[in-house]
């Protein structure tokens, strides 16, 4: 037993980033089974923190977040001189050209697989379920299988593959479990479905745990993409879900925007206007082992802004987006979205969309390092651009007063109730043609965000109408190449991209490493790479 126990806990620390991606503040006890945890429920905290604390490594630009924004054409990293080249990775997410070797590819594949492993290591202290067991070892199994669901979910949208394995399967020598296509959909449904009665209700969890409303959400997100999963529509489904939500009285749009991502935003927790439905939590105060990856300011702005945090002068807004969905979309005179000044006097730069001539935080002009106005452009060319090409993009601000520069005071927001009622006006018009219903949907949203109301004649017309309200909303969220894949643009030509991609590129390529890697020769390389 001696041997086993050690063998578990070596498997936890093996199989999961335990000490760097969490901070734990209770003692973990030397003897940690799921006897130990069935008789001391004070543990379970303990055992969730690893798996819940992997939802900080996957929202920045070499990981998830990454992979759904630079991909698309919302996001880019253009080449400036010798700068962000990096060996070719962001020419190929931006061309849709992967290798199975690409840097990000093969880095997000093992976060993911990483975060899985350290869910089924929770699972198997807590243990399978028991008659008469107190509901809180319910609620824990059901989060940590939420969580394991959950990373599988990313994995098999941009993989559309994952390995499988039981938590109580120590047999390490033998070949995963490998799902795809419509197996691989219909497990994570199937799974997802079946925890959400065994979630903590919203009302009795605490903030940044997830609850109910989160597996509701995830079973929501897997019918909207359903047909592109599996061929077949999952739009009707979709909708008694997102009702669910909707009719829960626990969210409505937020009265303020930049209140979502702002510093220190968990405060918006169960307020009246809390659009937050799952969430990743960050401190500027606790080392996750994330610093200078998940940090909004210094990857997009010039080295001379900001300087505390020491930029790097990387990713814009490309011009078509800019033009094709603001300009032509809104009003950005009146569009909350577009751009907000309230920490320019502190900070010298505005929430949202920073273009033209820059200034330091005292009004004066800045210059980029050659001695050029630091002017930012809406053209940026992808390839050779200046150092002052490129609208920059902030969503998340940093704090005035940065506890660590190289850490994010903000929570990331993962799913939000914007996002619920944009699906559903979707679903509306995909499943029932309701384009009434849709519109009201848009035009709910569009006058909270101070933006003009529209019209749509068609379903053609609404869907185009709710495609750029998601680009107006939900911009730099993490949900942009799922998007232009249900809508059918992912692979159109873009800014800087004039061909159409290969239709392989709506899935990427299994890493080589991991094909090589795992045992049985189970695991085979996506068609076309």
């Amino acid at each position: 037993m001696r041997n086993r126990i050690i063998h578990i806990l070596l498997l936890g620390l093996l199989l999961s980033p335990f000490f760097v991606s969490c901070s734990i503040d209770e003692e973990i006890k030397d003897e940690i089974t799921s006897q130990v945890i069935q008789s001391d429920p004070s543990l379970l905290p303990n055992i969730m923190a690893p798996p819940l604390g992997q939802l900080r490594n996957f929202w920045y630009r070499e990981c998830v977040w990454g992979l759904q924004e630079a991909t698309s054409d919302e996001c880019f990293f253009p080449t400036r001189g010798t700068d962000w080249f990096d060996g070719g990775v962001w020419r190929d997410d931006y061309y849709h050209t992967w290798t199975p070797t690409h840097r990000d590819v093969v880095a997000t594949w093992n976060k993911l697989n990483n975060a899985i492993s350290s869910a089924n290591t929770a699972l198997l202290n807590i243990g399978p379920e028991k008659p008469g067991e107190a509901i809180v070892f319910t609620q824990y199994r059901a989060q940590a299988t939420f969580l394991r669901t959950f990373y599988e979910y990313l994995l098999f949208d941009l993989y559309r593959t994952f390995p499988s394995r039981s938590p109580f399967d120590l047999d390490f020598l033998k070949a995963p479990k490998i799902y795809r296509g419509t197996k691989g959909y219909d497990t994570l449904l199937l799974v997802a479905k079946s925890i959400i009665p065994k979630m903590i209700p919203r009302e009795d969890a605490k903030y940044g745990e997830p609850n109910r409303d989160a597996a509701i959400m995830l079973v929501a997100k897997l019918y909207l993409n359903q047909e592109v999963y599996t061929g077949k529509p999952g739009y009707d489904s979709c909708l008694v879900y997102l009702e669910k939500i909707i009719q829960s009285g626990h969210y409505n749009l937020a009265n303020d925007y930049w209140q979502i991502f702002a510093v220190d935003n968990e405060v918006n927790y169960k307020k009246a206007d809390d659009e937050a439905i799952f969430v990743a939590v960050y401190n500027d105060d606790q080392d996750y082992g994330v610093d200078d990856q998940v940090q909004w300011v210094k990857t997009t702005f010039h080295y001379n802004q900001l300087k505390e945090f020491s930029n790097w002068n990387g990713c814009a807004a490309p011009h078509d987006y800019l033009i094709n969905t603001w300009i032509n979309g809104t009003d950005t005179a009146t569009d909350v979205r577009w751009r907000d000044d309230r920490i320019k006097p502190d900070l010298g730069v505005n929430l949202g969309f920073n273009y033209g001539q820059q200034y330091s935080p005292t009004g004066e002009p800045l210059k980029d390092r050659n001695g050029n106005w630091l002017n930012f452009t809406f053209e940026c060319p992808f390839q050779n651009a200046t150092e002052y090409n490129g609208v920059r993009v902030l969503k998340y601000p940093p704090r005035v007063k940065p506890v660590n520069p190289a850490r994010c005071p903000n929570d990331f927001i993962i799913w939000r109730y914007a996002d619920v009622l944009l699906m559903k006006a979707e679903c509306l018009v995909r499943a029932n043609n309701d384009i009434a219903g849709a519109l009201a949907i848009v035009n709910q949203i569009r006058t909270k965000r101070n933006s003009p109301t529209v019209s749509a004649a068609s379903k053609e017309e609404m869907l185009d109408r709710i495609y750029t309200e998601r680009g107006l909303e939900l911009y730099w969220e993490g949900h942009r190449r799922q998007d232009m894949i249900r809508f059918g643009t992912f692979l159109q030509p873009k800014s800087e991209k004039p061909d159409p991609s290969d239709a392989k590129a709506i899935i990427l390529p299994i890493p080589q490493s991991a094909i090589d890697g795992t045992p049985g020769g189970v695991l085979t390389q996506n068609p076309g790479y």
